[in-house]
């Protein structure tokens, strides 16, 4: 797998954060499109009241799929007067669309909103073994018939698609910002002002902690805009987190005083999985016993280098190796950084560590693994490399540095290494020629 490839299968962990795939096309309202398994033994029954309309915020905890490490969410409104539940929900894919992966690339995904029954997309979580919460929202007659003509219009086949964003415009965003519209505006300017204390790449990272190779992923591709403190509204692009302060909210009631926004919360289904995590692994330990550890084992095969050994052989795989990988990943990191609309992925610092200079290399390692001298430019190469690396050190002095640490132990601590087995490794031979005597 090149750099590319593997730049666009990070891209499809990345587009993955709260949303859902649709085992077709993308929903009707209302679509029953109900799959095999359990259905719920009770539905959370509607407040006596005179209304039409009781709204409730769904909550379901991440599931097994990439792209449901994030969870989901969407707002189930009861109709007094049917007796239909309906969920809407948005974040919503189908990965047979059209030119589905060209978009996923450019980071202009083409994602869709829709009904269907409760009870079908319920009995869908509880196949996953998903826990999933219902929250009674305390709204007013006239803000639960707003919000209904809200997602019916959302939902009309010339309204219903959108361009998705991971952090800006998913499942969660949308049904806040359905919400707030509803409430004047009140949940963004309270929530605006709060600052979160965390960034994008902590929520991230600390939901991808059981896929390493995910987690590894969001470190190279997220950039600079990753490690933005973020607000309490900014938080909500996380199904849990909108929960969360939903259940803390406090709204103007009719007569002005300010009242609960949750009038009760229930748990329509149990699950029996482990809780979801709340903070980042620090991988920076390990990060460093791996750098130095493949460092140390690079100084030791140049210690046994000589001019068709085993060590030198082993030297050109690895620095073969090497290059191809960090080289291809830092190309595609500047691809995606200037040609495509990945906004979080710009400004990288791992591209001084994840040189596409070091592709250069590749060529001369190949040389070093079939016992030939590897070419003159590599010690320059190699040079310039390390410097890069240097610069990414340097680069931490300066406000707003990203979070890329573990990245950036492992490449410095291997580009270093190399840089000083293999600098003279390139150089000509000393000549062995003797000058002739000129005898008078």
């Amino acid at each position: 797998m090149n750099g590319g490839h593997i730049l666009v299968a990070l891209a499809a962990s990345m587009v993955g954060l709260t949303a859902t795939a649709l085992p077709a096309a993308p929903t009707q309202v209302v679509a029953n499109e109900a799959r095999q398994g359990a259905r719920p033994t009770q539905v959370l029954p509607p407040h006596e009241q005179v209304d039409r309309f009781t709204v409730y915020l769904v909550t379901a905890a991440p599931g097994d799929a990439i792209w449901e490490r994030f969870g989901h969410n969407g707002l189930w409104i009861h109709d007094g007067r049917t007796g239909e539940d309906i969920f809407w929900e948005w974040g919503l894919f189908d990965r047979r669309q059209e030119g589905f992966m060209a978009r996923l690339a450019r980071g202009s995904m083409l994602y869709s909103m829709g009904g269907r029954y409760l009870a079908d997309r319920l009995a869908a979580y509880a196949a996953d073994d998903r826990q999933v919460w219902a929250q009674e929202l305390n709204l007013t007659t006239s803000q639960e018939r707003a919000l209904d003509r809200l997602v019916r219009e959302n939902a009309r086949p010339e309204n219903r698609d959108y361009t998705y964003d991971y952090y800006a415009d998913n499942c969660s965003t949308r049904a806040r910002d359905a919400l707030d519209a509803v409430l004047g505006g009140y949940l963004r300017e309270t929530f605006s002002a709060r600052p979160a204390g965390v960034t994008w790449r902590w929520h991230t990272q600390s939901l991808l902690r059981a896929v390493p190779w995910a987690e590894a992923g969001v470190q190279i591709v997220l950039g600079r805009p990753g490690d933005e403190q973020i607000t309490e509204w900014d938080e909500m692009f996380l199904p849990l987190q909108l929960r969360r302060h939903l259940a803390q909210a406090e709204i103007p009631g009719p007569d002005g005083s300010l009242v609960p926004l949750v009038l009760g919360e229930e748990e329509l289904l149990s699950s029996a999985r482990a809780n979801v995590p709340t903070e980042p692994r620090n991988r920076l330990p390990l990060a460093l016993v791996v750098g130095i550890a493949m460092a140390a084992g690079v100084v030791g095969l140049g210690r046994r280098n000589s001019e068709g050994s085993v060590a030198q052989r082993s030297l050109g795989l690895f620095l073969a190796g090497w290059s191809c990988l960090a080289g291809g990943l830092g190309a595609a990191l500047i691809a995606a950084w200037v040609l495509t609309d990945h906004d979080h992925w710009r400004w990288n610092e791992n591209v001084f560590v994840l040189n596409p200079l070091l592709l250069g290399a590749t060529i001369p390692g190949v040389a070093l693994a079939l016992g030939r001298r590897p070419a003159a430019y590599l010690d320059r190469l190699l040079r310039a490399v390390a410097i890069s690396s240097l610069m990414a050190i340097l680069l931490k002095l300066l406000p707003g540095s990203q979070d890329n640490r573990d990245v950036l132990v492992v490449a410095l601590s291997l580009n270093l290494a190399l840089a000083v087995v293999l600098s003279r490794k390139s150089a000509a031979p000393p000549s062995t020629m003797v000058a002739p005597r000129l005898d008078r």
